[in-house]
C-alpha cells in the first residue's frame, strides 16, 4: 500500500511538470530552470537550516566538488528538456522523457560496465523505436524535430547525471543533498542567463501569470515530487521509484489534454505507448539488490532515481 500510495503521489507531482512549463509561455525556457531550482533550493534550505548548516560542513571538500558537477548536469537537463518543450508539442516532450530510466540503463551499462539484462535490452531497443515513431509526427502542428532533440538530449544528461549522483547517494540525508544540488544547479544556471540572451519569441519579463506557473513548476514537481523520490528511494525497490517515469508521462498527457487542449497526434500517441512498453519492460527486470555478507565491502547497487521533470 505504501508503496502504490508513493507511486500515485510522486507521479502526480511530477506530471505536471511539463504542463506548468508550457502554460509559463512567454517565459524563456532557462529563466523557467534557473527560477526553478533557485526557489526549490532556498525553500528546501529555509526548512532545514540548521542541519544543512551541519551536513555540508561535515561533507569533506572533494565531495563538495562532486555534488557541484552533479548539480551543474542536473541544471543542464532541465534547462535542455524546458528548451526541448518549447519548441516541440507537449505530448511528444513528455513522451520522450519516458527514456529516462533506459538512460539510466545505457548510462550504467557505458560507465560501470553493469551489463544490462536481456529484458533490460529488449526494454531500451522497443523505446528507440517509439522514439523514433515519436519524431514522425515531426512538423504537425507544434511538433517540430529540433525540439524533440533537445529534449532527447536532457534525458541522456539524466542518465548521466544519475551515474554521477550514485557515489552521493550516502554522503547526505535526502533533503540536504537536494538544496546542495538545486543550489549547484541555480549557480549554473545562473551563469548561464547571463551570457546567453533569451530565446526567440520568450521573455525575461514574463507577466504575472507566468510567474505564478513557474512558482507552481519550484514546488509541485520539484519540491513535493522531488523530495518523495529522494525519501522513497532509501526504502522502497528500484524498479517501484521507476514506475514514477511511466505515470509522469500518463499523467502528463492527460493534463495536457484537459487542461491545454494538447491533443497529441496520432503518431504520438502510438510512440508513446511504444516507450512506456519498453520502460515497463526493463523497469520490472531490474533485479533486487542482494544482501551483503557481513563485512563484505559496501558497493551499492544500481537503482534509478528520478530528480525531474
Amino acid at each position: 500500500m505504501e508503496a502504490a500510495i508513493f507511486v500515485v503521489l510522486a507521479s502526480s507531482a511530477f506530471s505536471t511538470a511539463g504542463p506548468l512549463a508550457r502554460a509559463a509561455r512567454p517565459a524563456d525556457p532557462l529563466l523557467i530552470a534557473a527560477f526553478r531550482v533557485l526557489v526549490a533550493a532556498v525553500f528546501l534550505a529555509l526548512v532545514d537550516a540548521k542541519n544543512l548548516r551541519r551536513d555540508l560542513r561535515a561533507v569533506p571538500r572533494r565531495t563538495m566538488v562532486w555534488i557541484f558537477l552533479t548539480g551543474a548536469l542536473l541544471g543542464a537537463h532541465f534547462a535542455l528538456f524546458l528548451c526541448g518543450l518549447d519548441r516541440t508539442s507537449l505530448p511528444a516532450a513528455i513522451s520522450l522523457v519516458s527514456l529516462e530510466p533506459l538512460s539510466v540503463v545505457v548510462w550504467a551499462w557505458l560507465l560501470f560496465r553493469e551489463r544490462p539484462s536481456r529484458a533490460e535490452q529488449v526494454g531500451v531497443l522497443l523505446a528507440t523505436v517509439g522514439a523514433v515513431v515519436v519524431a514522425q509526427a515531426a512538423n504537425q502542428g507544434e511538433h517540430r524535430l529540433f525540439g524533440d532533440l533537445l529534449v532527447i538530449g536532457a534525458v541522456m544528461l539524466f542518465g548521466l547525471y544519475v551515474a554521477g549522483a550514485r557515489a552521493l547517494k550516502d554522503a547526505l540525508p535526502p533533503r540536504t543533498y537536494a538544496a546542495a544540488v538545486y543550489g549547484a544547479a541555480a549557480v549554473t544556471l545562473g551563469v548561464t542567463l547571463a551570457i546567453l540572451p533569451a530565446a526567440e519569441g520568450t521573455t525575461r519579463t514574463p507577466p504575472g501569470a507566468s510567474w505564478l506557473a513557474m512558482l507552481g513548476v519550484a514546488f509541485i514537481p520539484t519540491v513535493i515530487g522531488h523530495t518523495a523520490v529522494q525519501t522513497a528511494a532509501r526504502t522502497l525497490p528500484p524498479a517501484t521509484v521507476a514506475l514514477v517515469s511511466p505515470g509522469e508521462t500518463l499523467g502528463g498527457i492527460a493534463i495536457g489534454l484537459i487542461a491545454l487542449h494538447a491533443k497529441p497526434q496520432p503518431l504520438e500517441w502510438a510512440g508513446a505507448a511504444i516507450i512506456l512498453a519498453g520502460s515497463l519492460i526493463a523497469i520490472f527486470a531490474i533485479r533486487p539488490a542482494q544482501p551483503k555478507p557481513e563485512g563484505s565491502p559496501n558497493i551499492e547497487p544500481r537503482s534509478i532515481p528520478r530528480e525531474r521533470s
